[in-house]
């Protein structure tokens, strides 16, 4: 037996949107046998597809019992880096396409009319999307939730992308995404609205894994890392994090982890503020998941004590924190910055493009934690078998073996897969 199958479905979902037709194919051995999963394999089907073709998949350990194991990844050829590249889309979206029923996703061409994927059951269905074109993203997923099919999780885009914003991020429900590199706008480009996902079958895996889960946080558990979690703790690792955590004036509530992360590098904070533009509105309190590390630090610099309400409005508008900063002027008021945010999304403006060709591959917003060459190894690694990468680059003591015995304890099968995994991590 292959020792990759109860990591998987066996399943690809193709998804052709000009035709308005879905289909499921199987998962091959010989395609796992020669890249794993991950963006490996995502980057062999999408060289089999047309350029504009869009792949979302998972990797062996997504949604397995190895320690943050969230990953999905969603190839496509990047309009903003010119090739083709890698987004990790966390929280739960990767655990849910896999008990939806598939392993990948590839969506091909473009809706006659605005549209959302609903996968479930190992099924797919293409629906019209209900009038949420233009609606601030939480608003136009309460929209969804009374029209649309039940879904765990919610891959979907914002009125930048509705309106052809090169500075468009997908959004992970409300909390936005490290897409930096145009996932949202080649959504947009194809009328897709959104991912809805169901998530409610499971996998077996094996049945060693709980156990060697445990083993691994044991390791990690006396690292300095390990103690230091949430948010601000990756953000002070930063460029210009010092001053990025000090700008955090908010009620940090609580820090919050990925599936099956041990370490926690996000936190839900509350905050106060005014909206300028409507003169009736008191203080008001919001809460807002800080999980974009590298875009809070470029708007900080910034915005500093308006970082806050100009995140909030990224989030509501599906837009890159990162590109926003780029474009915005340094000491200007809220309101002022309000309105460029406006005058972002409505004036489509051109941005810069500021991160390494390497980060680019990876879609730009994975935090450069550690050497140069630490990250090329750590990032590939996550992206081909499902793992955070930000969990990885923070506790590089633990090995390939360790997480590619969560596959098998075989070892002959182990060498094989460290074969594999050296061949796919090298071909990214």
């Amino acid at each position: 037996m292959n020792p990759l199958q109860p990591f998987y479905n066996m399943k690809i979902g193709i998804v052709d949107l000009s035709a308005s037709n879905a289909e499921v194919v199987p998962l091959t051995e010989e395609q796992l046998g020669r890249y794993l999963g991950g963006a490996a394999l995502n980057a062999a089907v999408h060289a089999q597809h047309q350029a504009d073709s869009l792949i979302f998949g998972t990797g062996p350990l997504t949604g397995s019992f190895a320690p943050a194991s969230p990953l999905m990844i969603a190839t496509f050829t990047s309009s903003i880096f010119k090739r083709v590249c890698h987004v990790p889309l966390m929280l739960r979206t990767g655990p849910d396409m896999k008990f939806s029923g598939v392993d990948f996703l590839v969506v091909k061409g473009t809706a006659p009319e605005p549209s959302v994927v609903h996968v479930d059951h190992g099924k797919i269905r293409i629906l019209p999307a209900p009038p949420i074109l233009n609606m601030p993203v939480p608003e136009a997923i309460r929209e969804l939730k009374k029209t649309s099919p039940p879904f765990q999780s919610l891959i979907i885009t914002g009125p930048a992308a509705d309106r052809g914003s090169s500075s468009a991020s997908v959004s992970i429900g409300t909390n936005g995404s490290l897409d930096k590199a145009g996932l949202a706008t080649l959504m947009a480009a194809k009328s897709l609205k959104g991912i809805m996902l169901g998530g409610t079958d499971g996998l077996p895996f094996n049945k060693d894994n709980p156990a060697q889960g445990k083993e691994l946080e044991k390791i990690i558990s006396t690292d300095k890392n390990f103690k230091r979690r949430g948010f601000y703790a990756v953000l002070k690792n930063l460029e210009g994090g010092k001053d990025a955590v000090k700008s955090l004036k908010a009620e940090r509530k609580k820090d919050m982890a990925c599936y099956h992360c041990p370490s926690p590098c996000m936190t839900h904070v509350i905050f106060s503020w005014h909206d300028p533009g409507n003169s009736e509105m008191k203080n008001s309190e919001e809460g807002l998941l800080l999980l974009d590390h590298t875009g809070y630090a470029a708007l900080a610099k910034k915005a500093g004590k308006n970082t806050l309400p100009l995140l909030r409005a990224c989030l509501h508008c599906g837009l890159d924190p990162t590109a926003v900063a780029e474009m915005l002027p340094q000491g200007e008021t809220l309101p002022d910055y309000l309105n460029a945010i406006d005058k972002i999304v409505s004036d489509n403006a051109t941005r810069t493009q500021d991160v390494s060709q390497r980060q680019g591959i990876f879609g730009g917003g994975v935090p450069p934690i550690g050497t140069d060459d630490l990250f090329e190894k750590r990032v590939a690694l996550a992206m081909v078998l499902g793992v955070c990468p930000i969990f990885l680059l923070r506790f590089p003591q633990i090995t390939d073996a360790a997480l590619l015995s969560f596959i098998s304890t075989r070892e002959e099968d182990l060498k094989a897969l460290q074969e594999r995994l050296s061949s796919a991590v090298a071909s990214l």
